[in-house]
């Protein structure tokens, strides 16, 4: 009898602490990247997994560096997905199939010739300049050998000090580092010939 009122006093204690917790506040807007405006041809089959991050950095969020160097959360705005997966679909779109070759994702599970590992170094804001620090190599995807690396970024500026407006120009500087790495890939993707077959003796 003592336990089950113990017991009951215990459960009622713990909704009383649940009940007082403040609610998860909901994003006002939720972004995605938009449309790639430019794309670049592929030689030959890359396949393009997510790049690797951060939760700050990669996830839904958006973080701006303040005054001492702290980085924070910026209120009210989201990304729809986290940032790594916009980056991944952005890739995807950016490699068009005009050339000999075409974009997978990972996931997929498709042969490919290369596979593209990248990293996001940077993705925030500084008041109201969004910045993008990306790392990317190419490897054969056979022999997982290092074909070429490169580190790109880019900044934006937000068209006014609000936090939508910051979001905007956060979407705008992530499209110009996807595109530069997508003409990195473009320009180092490319296909060994086939060897020629030995003639008949």
């Amino acid at each position: 009898m003592i336990r089950a009122i113990s017991l009951a006093f215990a459960s009622l204690a713990l909704t009383a602490c649940v009940s007082v917790l403040p609610e998860p506040e909901a994003p006002e807007g939720l972004y995605r990247f938009g449309a790639m405006t430019e794309t670049y041809p592929v030689e030959a089959v890359v396949s393009v997994r997510e790049p690797e991050s951060s939760r700050l950095f990669g996830g839904r969020v958006i973080a701006s560096e303040d005054a001492g160097g702290a980085l924070r959360l910026v209120r009210g705005v989201e990304w729809a997905d986290s940032a790594a997966r916009l980056m991944q679909v952005a890739m995807l779109e950016a490699l068009d199939d005009t050339g000999a070759g075409v974009a997978v994702a990972l996931e997929t599970g498709a042969r490919a010739d290369f596979e593209l590992v990248w990293r996001i170094e940077d993705f925030s804001l500084a008041g109201t300049q969004a910045r993008c620090d990306l790392e990317a190599t190419l490897v054969e995807a056979n022999s997982r050998k290092v074909v070429a690396q490169t580190n790109v970024t880019s900044s934006a500026s937000a068209d006014g000090a609000s936090n939508a407006a910051r979001a905007l120009a956060m979407a705008e500087a992530g499209r110009a580092c996807v595109g530069q790495v997508a003409g990195f890939v473009s320009e180092k993707a490319v296909a060994a010939e086939p060897e020629p077959a030995e003639p008949d003796a």
